[in-house]
């Protein structure tokens, strides 16, 4: 498996409790159960599906 090749990637999501002031971010990877969302600071963090809501 590619670390793309998951519908998900690249869509944009709103987190549901925001990050340092940061409300929303790009899907950029998948890390077993938890996304890799890239803020537009450039920092990535990880959050379960739950924690996101999908645009």
């Amino acid at each position: 498996m590619n670390d793309t090749d998951f519908p998900e990637y690249g869509r944009q999501c709103e987190l549901l409790t925001p990050w340092r002031g940061y409300h929303r971010g790009t899907i950029v990877g998948l890390n077993g159960y938890r996304f890799i969302i890239e803020i537009s600071s450039g920092a990535r963090i990880e959050l379960y599906e739950d924690e996101i809501e999908f645009d």
